[in-house]
This record gives C-alpha cells, structure tokens and sequence, in this order.
C-alpha cells in the first residue's frame, strides 16, 4: 500500500513537472526535450562538394576516426551564405529545386545528387550543465553528416529510420550553438521499383527513393550522463488486456547504477488517467539492461477498427507507458511511448485459416502506397497525411499498406488514432542485380545494410497498435537464402507478436503446373506467426495480379464455380482452365496486388493545389504542364461539352478502375475463403496506378468502391451486363455480411427499366448464417425474363427479416438493339481478307455487300476490313482517297495510321495531320472516352468507355489480351468521337474520328472491332452496334 502511495505520488510530481513545461520534463527532473524542426532552417546546395568516391560507414561508428568533410564555402560563409535559401524540416532539396533543375519531363529532371547543408542555431540553457546532449534525428535521406559549431558529432548512412547523435562535448552551454548537417543524396529513385541495387561509387546501396534532405523530425535532448531510457516496446498478449512491457535502460557511467523503475499506464495525453501502475527495483551493473513487466488491465478498453463506424466514433483507444528511472526521490530519466490493447493473430476454424481481431473474425481491405508526396516527395505533411486516412474511410478500406517503402510516422499516428490497419516493408530489401550500373549482386556491405535498416524499422514501430504484418520482400523469383531466414528470426526475435512474411507475391515468373498447383511446404510462403516459435514454411499463400483488361469485363464473373479471385487465376488475363483450381481454404489467401492498371490523375485539383504555393516540388510543372494539355483538348475537340472542366473528364476516366477493384473485392468477400485484398495502387507517382493520386484525392467517385466494401448488403452478380435485345440474362445472389445477421429471411428481386417499370418479381426463404460467414450464396440461376428493349435495367435485391429491410443490392444490365429500326441505305463495298465485315451485314442487317478492287464501279461506302499482314498497295490506296475526294465515304476498321499517312500527304497542312508515329498500342494503360456524338446513338456517350463497352478493352474470346490503340491526329478539323487517354502520359490520342476530305469523308479507327463482329459473346453487341451506327450516321 506504501509503495503504492509512494508511486503515484511520484508520478504525479513527474506529471506536474510536465505540464509545468509544456509537455517538456526539464531540470533535474528526467530529461529536457526541444523540437528543432517545423522552424526556419538554411538551405545550401554544395556543388563544389565532393561525395561521390566516399567510402561509406555503416553502425556503429567511431565518430572520431571519420572523415571530416566542411563545406567547400568554408564554416564562416555558410552560415552568411546568400545563396542559402529558407525552409523547414522536414524537408528535401527537391521540393524546392526539382523544377529549376529540370524536372517537369522527364519525370527524374529534377533530381539532385550531391551534397546540402541543413543549418540552424539553437540555444542551450547553463541549467543543462553536467547533461548529455543529444540530437535525436527521425529520418535523413541518405547520408547525414551531423556537425556542431564546426565539430563532427554524428554520421549515419542508413536513411530514412531513427538515429541519435552525442553533441556533449561540443556544444556551448549559455550561448547560441551552430547545428549543420550535410546531407548527401547520391543515389534514388522515382518509380515502384525498390529492387535493384543502386551504385554509389564503390558502394552497393539498397534501392531507396530519390529525395535528399533531413526527411523527419529533429529533437534537442539533455538527459543524465548515467542512465538513460533508450527503448521501451509494448508488447500486446493474446489476452487482449494484457501487454508486457519491455524496457531498455542504458549505462553510459561505466560503474552499476541502482535505482527504481516506475511505469504507468494511462490514457494517451492523459496523465492523470492511469490504469495501472508498478514500481521495480533496478540494478544495472552492464551498458545496457531489459526490464520487463507484464500488466493485465482488465478495465482496458480494447483498439478496435472503426472504418465501419460512423464519423463521430471514428478514433481507437490509445493508451500510454510512461517509464521513469528514479533514484532516491528524484527522476533521473522518463519516457513514453503510445499503444493499444488489441490482439491480432491468425487462426483456423474448420480448416480455414483466417485473421483476428480481438478474437473476432476481420477481413483485410488494403490499398498500397509506395510512399510518394506532394512537393517533397518523401514524406508527408499533416494535412496530408490527414487527406490519407480521409481517403482510406471515403473508399470503406481498413488498412494501409506501406509498399517498397518504409512507412512514415504520420501515416502510423493517425492509423493508431483512428483504427486502421497498418503492414510495413523496409523497401530495398530484394538487392538484385543492375546490370545498367554493372552490379552483379549484393556485397558485405550491402546485406548489412539492409539488414540494419530492418532492425532499425522494427523497433522504431513495434508498438504502434495499427502494425500488424512485416513484410520483407516483393515478387521474388528466388528463395530464402542463409541471410534472408536469419533477418527474418531477427525480426520475429526483436517482436514474436506479429505476423512476419518473407515475400508478397510468391508465383512471379511461374507458368503451367508450378503455377497453379499446391505447394504444402513452399519456401516462398515463409512466414512466422505471434508467439509461434520458429518460421513456418508453407500456407501462407500471397498472389499478384495485374488485370490487362482496363476495366470490368463480364469474365469476371461468369457463375458461382469460376470467377474472378474465387479460383487461382492466371497473372493477367482469366483462363478457362482457372476454374480447375480453386482457392486452398488452408492456408491465408492474401491477394498482395490486384489491378496494376491505372487512370489520370485529378490533375485540375493538382494545379489549384499547386496554385495555393508554388510549382518548385516534385512533379509540380509537369501536372500543370498536363492540366493545360487536357483544357486546350477540350476546347479543341468540342468535348467540352461533354466535359465542362478538366476535373470532370479525369474523374469520368476513373470509373474504370474503381469499378475493377469494386467488383473484384464483391467476388472476394462473397466467396468467404480469401483473407486479404490489397488493390494496386495510391498515390504510386511514376505508374500512375491511383486509385488515389499522390495528393491524395480519389481519382474517381469515392462512392464506387464505397457501396461495395460497406459490411452488409446483397451481392448481385449478373453471368453478363451487356447483352442483345431478346437476351434473358441469368444471375446469382450472395449475402455479403460483417455484421452477423442470420437467421431465416425474406429475399425478394425486382427487374426495372430506365423508367421504373418492374418487368420481374420474385421472392425466395433463405437462411443467413452470419456468425464468421462473411460470404454465402443465397440463391443461384435465377433466370431473367427476355430483354425486348434497348436501355439500363437494374435487378434489385431487399432482403427483410420481420417486415424490416436487413440489406439491399442491385446491379445493372445494358441492353443493346443492333438494328434499332435502321435500314441500311446506299451500296456498300468491303475491302478484307476474312469476309468477317460482309458476313455480319448480311447475316445481322441483311445488307449485301460487294468486294472492292480498283476497277470496281462507284459505291457510296468502302469499308476496310481485315488486310493480313499484306497491307493495301499504294495504287489501290490513291484509287481509294481519289473515290473519297469526289464523295465516297470510307470507314478504315484497321491500319488507321497507314491511311491517316495518305490522307496527311494530300491535305498537304500546317500543323499535319497525322503524326506519322504509327499506331500507339497502350494495352492495359489506354482509357477510351467518348464526346456526345450521333454515331454514338444508343450507347453510353459523354463518358469513359466503362463496363458498357468492355469489348474494346479485351479480346473477343476468355484469355485473349487487350488491344487498346490509338494515333495522334490533329484536332482541327477533325470530328472525334472516341479519344484515347494513358495514366502516363499527356498524349490524347484518336481512337474513332471522322476527316473531311474532298466532297467525302474518312472515318479512322483503331478500336478493336473487327473480331467482335463474329463474335458470339452478348457484349459483342456494342461492337456490332458501333459499326451498324457508322453507317448510318
């Protein structure tokens, strides 16, 4: 009873003395902390500075037998330097030069290798006299050089994770102190690939990103010259109420110290909150001791996911372990780190390996962040940080994960804040060969190197509540080796409370039988488990997928046997075969990487972004270079009409990717054997892969990907959504359900018009069984009555318990008529190789056409077909431009450019017409859009080419890749009715666009028609009906 009196009496002093100092224990009270960074530094670029041969000291380092490098100015004129410019820190040099360098295009224009200096003065108070002092960095990149009024006291070389610098014998007590610290950025770069090793001169460095500067925040400390608190790790137990705590104390006084150890356990920022307490003694007789106490709280309350959760009640419980080392009645060190009471493990209910929250069932919702920022690059800012979490909840996700990048620490305090989800890797850890810088592979050196930065990430992050997985490496081809296991026992070693992966993406590279079939004991799912002792081999099984498709296409779904992520499917594209292998229940499915295809970012928000500062940081002048790019295209072409800003066309052209990942989380959640889905990708700078772009705004309605991720609704899941009139569509329902409901309901379907007319109704009893069954099948073949006209129809699902609505859900059918009451009128002439164009008009339009040859008589259409590989010789093409001149019309279904090339010779104009680059085929990485346009009659105009018009994104049979293509062609004059944009580019490209020439006209398309007109696919119809409105039109 005494010693507890003792402790909280003690404690309450500690927290009086605190909040005396604003948050700051000083004197001879614990240690005396002062933020250095978020003020104004000086900024100097070193060029005469000479960094690229230096050989390179990793921990730990004698301070006193490195290299002194001063700046090349000379001390006096640094810190009088007029070229030295204000900034803050955090902060890198390319937030400020990138643009001057060069680096609106290409993308690396404005990168700077080479030396900074980052100077400020601080002040130091006589009452520290007799105090160690010491600089406590965040994060660098790369190579930090800590001086102290002239003096090396520091130097690390690892980047982007903590070190501390001993500044006591050199600073001035009582006067101003002259802080410099020489960053060199020798090395870096921009895109996802954090692979390849990376030459420094002789030095072999783990990929890192390309942004040089002091990357985190600096903190000013005076702490005893005896002991000192350097670590303390929360370590959650599997009772949630329990936590360990472990506490590192180190010696520097060469003699054992004696003394008491006192913990606290309170409300984060909330001293006076306490939940529990303890006081131990202490001896340490080496440099550095571990104490550990265990704690059970049974008032805790528990860290929950709040993503679900309405906006008021979106914030975890954090607590806080405040540790202080007394001596006598005096407190000699303290310090704090934030947790939460939580548990999350992965367990196995009727031979289904899941994950646990708490106990509770949880399915990961994950979007993948390559750690890229606005203006700086590297980091982000508060506000920024803030849009990160907002965008997470807007688009109903439940984790963050940090991608080829380590994560930053703003992103784990609001995750750790709020209830989200965090899953970390190092980045740069694969060190594979580059054969661009003549390196063969890793040396010494650079194993070390990773290895230490591991380390360092580990216990910098260890008790962040939202951290849940580490994971070394991404889309290895080769498996563990001696150094790979030995990092990994480091890191279960150094934390045995989380789950700890060796790879993500385990089947790169593999084809045929190895790729599909089940591997009990695969090296590359090695992985190990909270508390389990060992790494484990086998069941943890981590696919990538890059969808070439862009967009949802009608393969995603076909029936409850075989769709997309309810089997084990091809890399890229589904295969029929894919139905033959079904997902392993037995082990965790964690779908690593889903999309790898991507849209344009919201570049009008970008440039009133920009506007608000200036347009010196990363990437800046190259978004406003393509803002204005995509304005003038809209005045241009007439889209504008369309479109009426820029804004408004970039969110239209994001539909694509959001609805993909949309359904394909659906067919996830509603098949309740998969774990994880991770979509591809945030804010990931060189491919454009956004779902949420780097300044973190959703690249398309939010509410896209929202409506499916929400915790309880009915999946509807239609086997085709483009069909022909006269089809009778067949669907599936599923039950998504987090939320527990169950029991015997009330299902009832409607199908309805454009107009509200119910064509369908029909009722079924089913019975939900909640509980862990996240996914259940409620009803199947459910068979649509025959669709007679053109149009949206929606099929509407209510599920009622009680005369009460648990759960909703639609999805939508397009119906297509080909003929539409159009006569084809005139002669018809078709110039193929296949008879694919003239079969489809007689057998679809009963229109009969002629074959054409140069001596043809006169016709009032040619269409071009289907030429092999042959082409069209030159005489029969001027014959053919000849006929257009005096009032043919001739629509050109293939070789586009080889036509738009004559047409551009006769016109004989300034600007030209065509290019004369060729077809640009951009594959997965192309996005088609249409302006309102009568040739577009009856289908979706004013928009992005979506699900609608999924046959000129894919093949016109299951497992045929995109076709997705385009030419420059000059706007004027041009009628365009569908253009072709690319997440990676400016470039508007034309992919169906009419020309006058002569008295006739040209209609130039690249779209991948022709082998869809004998195609028997239903969504084949809006190929059908394009061409049918060409003519007619």
């Amino acid at each position: 009873m005494i010693d507890t009196m003792i402790h909280k009496f003690r404690f309450f002093v500690l927290v009086a003395v605190m909040a005396l100092y604003g948050g700051h224990a000083v004197g001879q009270n614990g240690r005396w902390e002062k933020e250095l960074s978020n003020v104004s530094w000086k900024l100097w670029l070193d060029h005469g500075a000479s960094w690229y041969n230096d050989k390179v000291y990793l921990p730990p380092v004698d301070i006193t037998k490195l290299p002194v490098n001063p700046p090349s100015c000379g001390w006096e004129k640094l810190h009088g330097n007029p070229m030295a410019i204000q900034t803050n820190v955090p902060g890198t040099v390319e937030e400020h030069y990138w643009g001057e360098i060069g680096g609106a295009i290409p993308d690396t224009g404005g990168d700077f290798k080479g030396v900074s200096w980052w100077s400020r003065t601080f002040d130091l108070d006589v009452s520290q006299k007799g105090k160690r002092i010491l600089l406590a960095f965040q994060s660098a990149n790369l190579r930090a050089e800590v001086f102290v009024n002239g003096k090396l006291v520091g130097y690390d070389v690892i980047g982007n994770t903590p070190f501390d610098v001993d500044a006591t014998d050199a600073v001035v007590f009582g006067g101003k102190n002259y802080l410099d610290v020489r960053i060199t950025d020798p090395v870096g770069s921009f895109s996802w690939n954090d692979n390849t090793l990376m030459r420094w001169g002789d030095n072999l460095v783990p990929a890192v990103h390309g942004f040089g500067g002091i990357t985190g925040k600096v903190m000013l400390k005076a702490v005893d010259k005896s002991v000192h608190i350097a670590d303390i790790y929360i370590q959650n137990q599997p009772s949630p109420k329990k936590v360990k705590i472990v506490t590192t104390v180190e010696n520097w006084s060469g003699a054992p110290q004696k003394g008491q150890i006192e913990i606290s356990l309170h409300e984060k920022g909330k001293p006076n909150a306490e939940v529990w307490g303890k006081t131990i003694s202490a001896e340490i007789n080496t440099a550095s001791k571990t104490f550990e106490v265990a704690a059970t709280v049974p008032q805790a309350k528990l860290w929950e996911l709040t993503t679900n959760k309405p906006v008021a009640e979106r914030h975890a419980q954090l607590y806080e372990a405040t540790v202080s080392f007394i001596d006598g009645n005096q407190v000699v060190d303290n310090q704090s780190q934030h947790f939460g009471f939580r548990w999350f493990d992965v367990k196995e209910k009727n031979g289904d390996k899941r994950f646990y929250l708490n106990g509770k069932r949880v399915f990961i919702l994950a979007a993948m962040t390559r750690g890229f920022w606005p203006k700086n690059g590297i980091f982000p800012t508060p506000e920024m940080a803030e849009r990160d979490k907002e965008a997470l909840y807007d688009l109903g996700l439940n984790t963050m994960l940090m991608h080829r990048a380590i994560g930053q620490p703003l992103v784990f305090d609001y995750a750790d804040e709020s209830g989200l989800f965090t899953y970390e890797e190092p980045g740069g850890y694969r060190v594979t060969p580059n054969r661009w810088d003549s390196i063969e592979g890793p040396d010494e050196q650079a194993y070390a190197w990773r290895s230490e930065k591991l380390r360092r990430m580990v216990i910098r992050d260890r008790s962040l509540p939202s951290l849940i997985i580490y994971n070394l490496k991404n889309e290895e081809t080769n498996p563990p080796n001696d150094r790979d296991i030995k990092d990994m026992e480091m890191v279960h070693a150094l934390d045995p409370s989380r789950v700890v992966t060796y790879n993500s993406g385990s089947d790169i590279g593999k084809s045929g039988d190895e790729y599909y079939r089940n591997k009990p004991n695969d090296p590359f799912e090695l992985h190990a488990l909270p508390f389990k002792p060992g790494l484990i081999y086998g069941g943890w099984w981590d696919q990538h997928h890059w969808y070439a498709y862009s967009g949802y296409t009608d393969d995603m779904y076909r029936n409850p046997k075989f769709y997309l992520r309810g089997v084990i499917n091809a890399a890229r594209v589904p295969l029929a075969k894919d139905s033959l292998y079904p997902l392993n229940k037995k082990k965790v499915v964690f779908f690593g990487e889903e999309g790898a295809f991507g849209t344009m970012v919201r570049l009008q928000k970008i440039k009133e972004e920009i506007e608000k500062t200036s347009s010196t940081g990363f990437r800046e002048q190259e978004h406003l270079d393509w803002f204005e790019h995509y304005d003038r295209f809209l005045d241009e072409t007439g889209f504008r009409k369309a479109y009426p800003n820029v804004d408004s066309l970039t969110k239209s052209l994001g539909r694509n990717l959001h609805y993909f990942h949309a359904r394909n989380i659906e067919n996830i959640r509603m098949g309740n054997i998969a774990d994880a889905y991770n979509m591809n990708g945030w804010a990931s700078a060189s491919t454009r892969t956004d779902v949420v772009d780097m300044y973190r705004n959703p690249t398309a309605d939010a509410s896209i990907i929202r409506y499916y991720t929400q915790p309880l609704y009915v999946a509807v899941k239609l086997r085709n959504k483009v069909v022909p009139i006269g089809k009778s569509p067949i669907a599936d329902i599923y039950l998504v359900n987090e939320e527990n409901l169950k029991g015997t309901h009330k299902l009832e379907l409607s199908l309805t018009d454009e107009n509200g007319n119910t064509l369908f109704e029909k009722s079924y009893s089913t019975k939900v069984k909640g509980g862990e069954d996240f996914g259940q099948m409620l009803v199947e073949g459910v068979q649509l009555p025959s669709i007679d006209k053109a149009g949206y129809y929606t099929l509407h699902a209510k599920l009622q318990s009680n005369g009460q609505v648990k759960a909703t859900g639609f999805d939508k059918i397009f119906s297509v008529d080909i003929k539409d009451g159009v006569a084809l009128k005139g002669s018809i002439a078709v110039m193929e190789n296949d008879g694919v164009v003239a079969d489809f008009l007689q057998q679809n339009m009963n229109k009969e056409t002629t074959p054409f040859s140069k001596s043809a008589a006169s016709t009032d259409v040619l269409i071009i077909g289907d030429q092999g590989e042959g082409g069209i010789a030159s005489d029969v093409m001027q014959n053919i431009l000849d006929r257009v001149e005096q009032g043919m019309s001739l629509i050109v279904l293939t070789q586009a450019d080889k036509v738009a090339e004559q047409i551009d010779n006769r016109l004989k104009r300034v600007p030209k017409f065509y290019d004369g680059e060729g077809i640009k085929r951009w594959g997965g990485s192309g996005r088609l859009f249409t302006g309102l346009n009568p040739v577009l009659t009856g289908l979706p105009q004013g928009e992005s080419m979506s699900w609608e018009y999924q046959c000129f994104y894919k093949g016109a049979h299951m497992g045929e890749n995109a076709q997705v293509q385009g030419i420059m062609l000059d706007y004027l004059g041009l009628d365009l009715v569908v253009a072709l944009g690319n997440q990676g580019s400016k470039q508007i490209l034309t992919a169906l666009g009419r020309i006058p020439l002569g008295k006739g006209k040209v209609t130039l398309s690249t779209l991948h028609m022709i082998p869809h007109l004998s195609s028997k696919e239903p969504n084949a119809v809006v190929a059908k009906k394009l061409l049918v409105n060409l003519l007619t039109y």
